[in-house]
């Protein structure tokens, strides 16, 4: 091969790998899609009762929305990690910043939910939340009820 011929030939080989990666970009967006799909079709489309489940022992399924108990109370969440604001959104509690939410999870005490913290409604035992005043929170830890 001459001199003048290699540049061509070195071009002609970049065309064809870059190609070749364009053909297998392609097909892994495909199988990309696919997966999503196939996932999507996984999830529920009913309402799961989160209290229900924690006597069972083990993740709640996914779903269009979540069921749960706050302050005795039920309501439906859409998402199955809402922050403890959404929470106490969802139940009505304002002004939030005067107000603790906290978390009964199967075989353990009520623990605090921060504002900001997010919960995880399919983790195992999540039972309930109760909501108390800020001022009235000390004797919260170890309250069953």
């Amino acid at each position: 091969m001459s001199h003048e011929q290699e540049p061509k030939h070195h071009a002609d080989e970049l065309k064809e790998l870059k190609e070749d990666v364009v053909d297998r970009l392609e097909a892994l967006e495909e199988r990309i899609d696919q997966e999503i799909q196939a996932v999507e079709e996984q999830i529920l489309d009913e309402i799961v009762d989160i209290e229900g489940h924690c006597h069972e022992g083990h993740r709640p399924p996914r779903a269009r929305g979540y069921r749960i108990r706050v302050n005795g109370d039920l309501f439906i969440v859409h998402k199955e990690r809402p922050t403890g604001r959404e929470i106490m959104e969802i139940a009505g509690i304002a002004p939030m910043e005067k107000y603790g939410l906290y978390i009964k999870v199967q075989g353990q005490s009520f623990s605090r939910v921060q504002l900001d913290d997010v919960v995880d409604l399919r983790a195992p035992g999540v039972e309930k939340f109760k909501t108390l005043p800020l001022d009235q929170t000390d004797g919260c830890h170890g309250y069953t009820g």
